[in-house]
């Protein structure tokens, strides 16, 4: 009998990344011919790298990146020259950040932008004051208030939470999914998405097609289009070598008429509702909003989607406004800022929240994240708070899903362990929540790793919580996850010569992973 996951393998999409692998080595023997029985070439490819590496000294970017390609041009002068030229070319990524800015601007009308809300939200938190300026005023992403939110701390309950309100959906629903995979989830998701769309309602579906390479059919598009649902697959997988493949949507949007809205690290698969096993249970997390921030978030949705139309109409959008009963609003209830971030522009916002929200912490850091991949401005803002007599834990998973990642995540734990950060890893399973507590008072939750792809390559989308209820929700999560992970000594860190001096080559490369 053959096996599900047999038959993915064979799927056409698998046998085009062996296309890939096979223009890899046509590319390679090619370029070793020429340079092999020409001195012009060989010649021209070493002043070619070493004026690749000058370049990327004086190139504006992070020095992390620098290094890599540095060490990878000089080291194989040849291949590393050519790689950087053909995964530095942007002209789909310029065009695509074109796109994006007339989407952003498209959408300033629509932002419910209430610059009495800023004021006194910026009054309750006016440590927070420089972070909410930055989101609203230099980024686009204003700070909302009557907004209820609901923390989840297992995807189970999230996907019960799902469902209850698709149900309830009477205009539209916006879903967006890195990962969709065929099973329980998806199915019985699938079933309340046709039905609405049989009774009018509109309904859009986007997922990435790398993230589900081989998770779902290949019709699966064809299949929503005939039963009346928009469907569109993000940044399509070709097989050519280009750089365009690494800027991936990580996001994970459910928005039900733009009133309620779902985000966090979930995606479509049976493995985050412990369905299924995978790498142990699967612990994870997520939050429902309640009120305006929904509606930012419905437009974190429209602004990749948008990308894809041909013309942007004010009177779709017009029918996609909800409206809000506004209502006098006590100050326990809290402030809540939507956000995403995207590889095509200068800004990394989600680096920045971090930062800045590392650096105003005053008592405690509490941090859930599947990978530990940092760079040197979070690593240092860890390590000083940790100097600083703050309480800063971290819990990272026990059982990894790659392993090279993980080993690279290891590789921080010794200078962070020193400086008085508390690392755990989650026994039980797999870690793959991304959140991050300060002082107890404001939390950040959503789909951004600690790592370079989450930070810097992929479109991803989180919500920055101000004295919201839920945050008192999360750190009881927090602590209870606590007590089912192992907390790792400097003494569990001793290893060989040989395991720690890959450790250190791992980090080399820590940015292309």
């Amino acid at each position: 009998m053959i096996h599900k996951w047999m038959l993915q393998i064979f799927r056409r999409r698998v046998l085009l990344a062996i296309l890939i692998l096979i223009q890899f080595g046509i590319f390679a023997v090619l370029i070793n011919q020429s340079i092999t029985y020409s001195i012009f070439l060989k010649t021209l490819f070493t002043f070619l790298s070493i004026a690749i590496a000058l370049h990327v000294v004086w190139k504006k970017g992070k020095e992390a990146y620098k290094i890599t390609w540095i060490l990878q041009v000089l080291i194989f002068p040849v291949y590393g020259a050519l790689f950087y030229l053909m995964f530095n070319r942007q002209t789909k990524t310029k065009k695509l950040q074109k796109k994006l800015e007339d989407v952003y601007d498209f959408h300033q009308s629509y932002l419910y932008n209430e610059q009495s809300v800023f004021l006194e939200a910026n009054k309750c938190y006016p440590e927070y004051g420089a972070q909410m300026y930055y989101l609203q005023e230099t980024m686009g992403f204003p700070v909302y208030n009557q907004t209820e939110v609901n923390y989840y701390p297992i995807g189970e309950e999230y996907y019960q939470a799902m469902l209850e309100e698709l149900v309830k959906a009477e205009h539209y629903i916006f879903f967006e999914f890195f990962i969709v995979s065929e099973g329980k989830m998806w199915t019985e998701i699938q079933e309340i998405l046709i039905e609405k769309a049989a009774l009018g309602l509109d309904v859009r579906v986007m997922y990435d097609d790398i993230g589900s390479f081989v998770t779902i059919p290949k019709d699966t598009k064809k299949q929503l289009v005939e039963n009346g649902i928009d469907c569109r697959i993000y940044n399509p997988f070709h097989p050519v070598l280009t750089s365009s493949q690494n800027n991936r949507d990580h996001r994970k949007v459910l928005s039900i008429d733009g009133k309620v809205a779902f985000t966090g690290g979930i995606n479509i698969a049976d493995e985050y509702i412990n369905e299924i096993e995978r790498f142990g249970h699967w612990k994870d997390t997520g939050i429902k909003m309640k009120g305006p921030a929904a509606w930012r978030q419905t437009l974190i949705f429209l602004e990749l989607w948008q990308t894809m139309d041909e013309a942007l109409l004010e009177s779709e959008m017009n029918l996609l406004v909800p409206n809000f009963k506004v209502t006098s609003q006590p100050k326990e209830i809290g402030y809540v800022q939507p956000f995403a971030d995207s590889p095509t522009d200068t800004q990394n916002v989600g680096e920045q929240v971090f930062v800045k929200m590392i650096y105003k912490a005053r008592k405690s850091i509490l941090i859930n994240t599947p990978y530990l991949i940092l760079d040197e401005n979070l690593e240092t803002a860890l390590v000083l708070a940790a100097q600083s007599g703050i309480s800063v834990k971290i819990i990272l998973p026990k059982i990894w899903d790659k392993y090279l990642v993980h080993m690279t995540s290891r590789s921080y734990y010794k200078d962070l362990i020193n400086a008085g950060v508390e690392v755990y890893e989650y026994t039980n399973g797999f870690m793959h929540a991304k959140s991050i507590i300060v002082d107890e008072a404001v939390a950040v939750i959503g789909t951004i790793n600690f790592d370079y792809r989450s930070l810097y390559l992929h479109f991803e989308n989180a919500v920055v919580l101000y004295g919201v209820p839920a945050i008192k929700d999360m750190i009881e999560d927090f602590d209870q996850t606590i007590l089912e992970s192992e907390k790792i000594k400097i003494e569990d860190l001793s290893q060989s010569l040989i395991v720690t001096f890959s450790k250190r080559i791992l980090r080399l490369f820590a940015p292309l992973m």
